[in-house]
């Protein structure tokens, strides 16, 4: 049995990447080296199986330790430039260092976030394979930009369906019909807005309770609070209960433990910050619908679901997805796009068909056994989609297989 190890140049972030890692950890028995350098609040809370070192003292004798005992390296994350310098100094040494294949697995979607990764023309230089999860996303564009010929090739994002069912899934009688709950970050492609505003325009009016969970008091703090933001002081404020970036003018204060379970209804959207993993699933599991409204490009989703996606439906919620996702994320077995399978038991949600997915969710809310159906519906579906053991399988077989000499993809490129 191939023997690996898994690199978090970047440390345990509690995000998705640090999700990817622990799902392969679970099929492969897979050690995790984490690099320690900075440390992440998103963490806390956290499963996860690791050892800890830091780059930048360690790194020649965690590299050695990988060269004795493991067959296989799969970077997952490398340092950001907010990283100590002696980290990302290091990083690009310690990967030289490493004799064993290596495979690097960008999971970064925005150049944006590529754009925040230290030297990473000099990663993928020093790595034997990449993988990515499209072939005309802006990471294919940043390795055209920079010439770098390493062979490239798409993978997919599995999870243990099984295994965070067992864990969290809750009989229907213990969900709280009317609940809404959403999971992400406050960036804008991960819909926090249109959330807010299917509650505002059409949920709210009929019972329903909406919690967004994991909003960061970042600099797009506006474009969740506010519909007309293009102006120095935006205007036509949402309807919201904030508590993940108070603002004085509005008496607002600051997030305390206790308002969990306090949700009432005929309230706007409950905004709260980040969560800990392991306590937001066990609200996610007592919740009737779990959100997430990520949505990009149609050509960068690779069919690739995000790890927030399967949380919300292994923990047996009716699950809420973009519509926009839907239309272009095509399901493996049945081979049409998601919005067109039959008994996915999953909801697309778009800004032009509040009415339908609102009545829907209104049948569904007032019938628990319908309700039940649909997320059985929603487990088996998605499963089939992307069940962790499969995928992860197939991760390991294209790292160790993929050609050196005859880069993947990339012929378009040069």
């Amino acid at each position: 049995m191939t023997k690996i190890a898994i690199v978090l140049g970047r440390g345990t972030e509690g995000c998705g990447v640090t999700q990817c890692a622990i799902q392969m950890q679970k099929v492969t028995d897979a050690d995790i080296f984490s690099a320690y350098d900075k440390k992440w609040g998103r963490a806390k809370g956290l499963e996860i199986q690791e050892k800890q070192f830091i780059m930048g003292t360690e790194w020649e004798m965690t590299a050695d330790i990988i060269n004795s005992n493991y067959d296989l390296v799969v970077v997952y994350s490398v340092p950001s430039k907010s990283h100590p310098q002696d980290c990302q100094d290091n990083f690009i040494p310690f990967l030289q260092r490493i004799t064993k294949r290596k495979c690097f697995i960008n999971v970064d979607h925005k150049a944006a976030s590529i754009a925040r990764n230290a030297n990473l023309k000099e990663v993928c230089e020093n790595v034997d394979v990449i993988m990515t999860h499209s072939m005309e996303n802006d990471f294919c564009k940043f390795m055209r930009k920079n010439k770098i010929q390493t062979p490239l090739t798409k993978m997919g994002l599995g999870f243990d369906y099984d295994g965070h069912r067992q864990k969290y899934w809750r009989p229907i009688e213990e969900q709280q019909h009317n609940m809404v709950r959403w999971i992400g970050r406050t960036a804008m492609w991960k819909g926090p807005s249109l959330m807010i505003d299917f509650h505002q325009d059409a949920l709210m009016e009929n019972g329903f309770i909406t919690v967004l969970e994991g909003l960061e008091a970042s600099i797009q703090y506006p474009l969740v609070l506010y519909r007309d933001n293009k102006e120095e002081n935006p205007v036509d404020r949402r309807i919201v209960e904030n508590y993940f970036r108070p603002e004085k003018k509005y008496n607002e204060v600051k997030f305390t433990q206790d308002l969990y379970g306090k949700e009432e209804r005929g309230k706007g959207a409950y905004l709260y910050p980040q969560y800990i993993n392991n306590e937001a699933m066990m609200r996610m599991a007592r919740s009737a619908f779990g959100s997430d409204l990520y949505h990009l490009k149609a050509e960068t989703y690779g069919n690739n679901i995000e790890n927030c996606h399967a949380e919300c439906i292994a923990s047996g919620t009716v699950p809420i997805f973009h519509k926009h996702f839907c239309d272009n994320v095509i399901h493996p077995v049945q081979g049409k796009p998601i919005s067109q399978c039959e008994n996915s038991g999953t909801i697309g949600l778009g800004y032009d068909n509040f009415k339908e997915c609102r009545d829907l969710m209104i049948k569904l809310k007032n019938d628990p056994a319908m309700r039940d159906d649909w997320r059985e519906m929603a487990f088996e579906f998605w499963k089939q989609h992307s069940d962790g053991e499969t995928v992860v399988n197939e991760i390991v077989d294209l790292a160790i297989n993929t050609n050196k000499n005859q880069p993947q993809g990339l012929e378009e490129f040069f």
